[in-house]
């Protein structure tokens, strides 16, 4: 049965033409009436029955100017869609604490008659409950509300992203949801190395793992559930921009001389300037000495006038080897005006962070122009400039130790958030698959080309409106593998069918889809069809009504 909602008319009262029609129709019952109510050869009795079929006709003529429609709201039927890889157990559950719909699997979709009832809109709320749906089968699915129930299986990932393309000694973060169905290791590796590593329990766990990109071009890392492998993550490692570092010290201690020669050995720019006496300074240059863009200090030096200038120019500058926090944070702010505030966790000298590191026994307490760095006790506030500090007491033990995986992480974490802007920066979220448009965006270009190229195809770029070295394009990938873009990178395609997060990708971007064009739909609809009177039926009342008219004269009353 079918529920009779609501009526409207389509008479635009902002239109001229509208109200001049309307006018004229009014006239024409004036017209119409007083003719026959002047009729002197007519009985009071022929005048009120040809009056009547007069009226009649005129409103025949009204409605069809008002075209009339109305909304018919069919009985909610709702229809649950499962995918073949949902167990009847996990049904039976979804059915205990739900009302009690239809169920059907995806091979229903198959049979011609399900679809005829998706078709004639027989069903009017659809709730996928899985991810195993092709985009045909979403594609029949426009006339109903959808609904969407993921299903986690065991010990699979339902969730994964990470930076497809990034520069190399940047931190490449791998972000997703796995469940997990006893407690056991996550791990990602890197051959026999491991990378990072997490320990899940039983249920839903959400993971963020990073790790500094150590290599070059193309690479490949493997997420691993103990021993067994989840996923292949590839990525492609862009060359790093060349960086200068400055450290100026009072006397370089071995954790200063050990990052210095840590960051020279990555190519870096380094120099190392210490006092010796007050009028004397000596230098050490690693690698080809250039003005420096961040500048590595202690607190002491925070009144420096090399370090005053620099944050006046607006280059970053960090501190560390703090000894006694709330004096040098007091240090810090008078000379460079910060906001650093200290709250005290513990009265011993130092505390436990993990990986065998140590840290100042205090927080740092959070402030709106404040950025943490995930993990450790570091912070930057961006005033003029970005000015980090560093409340990690050593670090050069891991390096010692050899746990250069270790030390390469926490200096790479500490270091990107202070690194300066670099030009013609790419940004894409993998994984990228085929058939499935991504964005790709980029920024701070130093040319404005009208297109890149992707593979064989050459595509526009859209240019930002508001930042004119911005923009963006949105592609779909038409083939898998290693795709080149434009000339020196290349961005990896999976298969569809290959990995497990793609139902969930698929899903939630045909409902974000659903979700932008329902906004564009009429205002106030409730799910229901819109019917109006058929011309044909309009033909026959107007016939009628002229019918009317003309036979009556002919009869005797």
């Amino acid at each position: 049965m079918s529920v009779l909602n609501r009526f409207t008319i389509s008479f635009n009262p902002a239109d001229f033409v509208s109200w001049l029609i309307l006018l004229l129709l009014a006239v024409l019952l004036v017209v119409q009436v007083g003719l026959v109510v002047r009729n002197g050869t007519l009985s009071v009795r022929r005048k009120w029955i040809r009056g009547a079929l007069n009226v009649l006709l005129w409103s025949f003529l009204l409605a069809y100017f008002l075209q009339i429609e109305w909304e018919i709201k069919p009985d909610s039927t709702s229809v649950w869609i499962v995918d073949s890889n949902v167990p009847a157990s996990a049904i039976s559950q979804l059915k205990d604490s739900l009302k009690n719909p239809e169920v059907v699997r995806v091979s229903a979709f198959r049979e011609t008659s399900f679809r005829s009832r998706l078709a004639d809109g027989m069903i009017d709320t659809v709730t996928l409950i899985g991810t195993g749906f092709s985009p045909d089968m979403l594609g029949q699915l426009s006339r109903q509300t959808v609904q969407w129930i993921p299903y986690a299986q065991p010990d699979q990932v339902q969730l994964l992203r990470w930076k497809a393309i990034l520069r190399k000694g940047e931190m490449q973060s791998v972000r997703g949801r796995l469940q997990s169905s006893q407690e056991q290791v996550l791990k990602l590796r890197y051959g026999n190395q491991t990378l990072d590593s997490l320990s899940v329990k039983n249920g839903t766990t959400d993971f963020n793992f990073q790790f500094p990109a150590f290599s070059q071009g193309r690479t490949e890392v493997a997420l691993v559930l103990d021993q067994k492998p989840l996923d292949t993550l590839r990525y492609f490692s862009r060359s790093s921009e060349p960086i200068a570092y400055q450290f100026i010290l009072d006397s370089p201690d071995f954790e200063s001389r050990t990052l210095a020669d840590w960051l020279g050995k990555k190519g870096f720019s380094v120099q190392v300037t210490s006092t010796i006496s007050k009028d004397m300074n000596s230098r050490l240059s690693i690698n080809r000495a250039v003005p420096p863009d961040v500048i590595i200090t202690d607190p002491a030096n925070a009144t420096n006038p090399v370090v005053k200038k620099a944050v006046a120019q607006g280059k970053p500058v960090l501190f560390i080897n703090l000894s006694d926090a709330e004096t040098d944070t007091k240090t810090i702010n008078r000379a460079l005006g910060t906001g650093w505030k200290l709250k005290r966790l513990s009265n011993e000298a130092t505390i436990m962070i993990g990986n065998g590191l140590q840290a100042l026994p205090f927080q740092l307490t959070e402030a709106l122009n404040q950025f943490p760095v995930a993990d450790y006790p570091v912070a930057v506030q961006k005033t003029s400039a970005k000015i980090g500090l560093s409340l990690v007491s050593e670090t050069f033990p891991l390096k010692l130790s050899g746990d250069s995986v270790a030390y390469d992480r926490i200096w790479t974490a500490i270091l990107t958030p202070l690194q300066p802007t670099f030009t013609d920066n790419i940004q894409l979220d993998a994984p990228v698959f085929k058939g499935l448009r991504s964005v790709i965006h980029f920024n701070n270009l130093t040319r404005k080309p009208a297109e890149i190229r992707l593979g064989n195809d050459t595509v526009r770029l859209d240019y930002s409106a508001i930042n004119p070295l911005s923009a963006e394009v949105s592609y779909g990938f038409g083939r898998a593998g290693w795709v080149a873009l434009q000339d020196s990178l290349a961005v990896y395609v999976d298969q569809p069918g290959e990995k497990p997060v793609f139902g969930n990708r698929l899903a939630s971007d045909y409902l974000r889809a659903r979700s932008t064009a329902a906004v564009n739909t009429a205002a106030g609809s409730e799910g229901g069809f819109p019917a109006k009177i058929p011309d044909w039926v309009w033909i026959l009342l107007f016939l009628s009504g002229l019918t009317a008219l003309w036979v009556e004269p002919k009869f005797s009353i």
